[in-house]
């Protein structure tokens, strides 16, 4: 996957996944047509995005069924896409994301909680 359509992928989840889960195919097909919609009005190539993915459909509907906690199994683009979603709307590295997802799963609630505490660390250890 492109940089350019990586970073496009994981702003894009980040701003628009709706909070609530769901494994209906039509509604996981509408975002997925909402993303390519949006990469194209911001003059990115679908194929930037589908180069390493392969799927945006799946990976959209593993980002949307794993609201509870659960890990998807192996799907490392989905989790790497989902520690990107988080990095971007907490403000912590992308390391950081997927630390805490290893070890409190993605429950979107419970990360963004986390995320909140290790930026309050940091700016606790930078004032010392």
């Amino acid at each position: 996957m492109s940089t350019r359509g990586a970073d496009f992928l994981d702003r894009w989840m980040a701003e628009h996944l709706p909070e609530a889960g769901t494994d209906d195919p039509a509604a996981i097909s509408d975002l997925t047509d909402q993303v390519m919609e949006a990469a194209d009005r911001e003059g990115i190539a679908v194929s930037e995005i589908y180069e390493e993915v392969g799927s945006v459909f799946e990976v959209i509907a593993a980002a949307m069924q794993h609201r509870d906690g659960s890990l998807p199994e192996a799907d490392t683009a989905a989790l790497d896409l989902f520690a990107g979603r988080l990095s971007h709307e907490s403000n912590i590295s992308k390391e950081q994301a997927q630390d805490l997802i290893k070890r409190f799963g993605t429950d979107w609630e419970t990360l963004l909680n986390e995320a909140h505490f290790v930026k309050e660390l940091e700016g606790r250890l930078r004032q010392e």
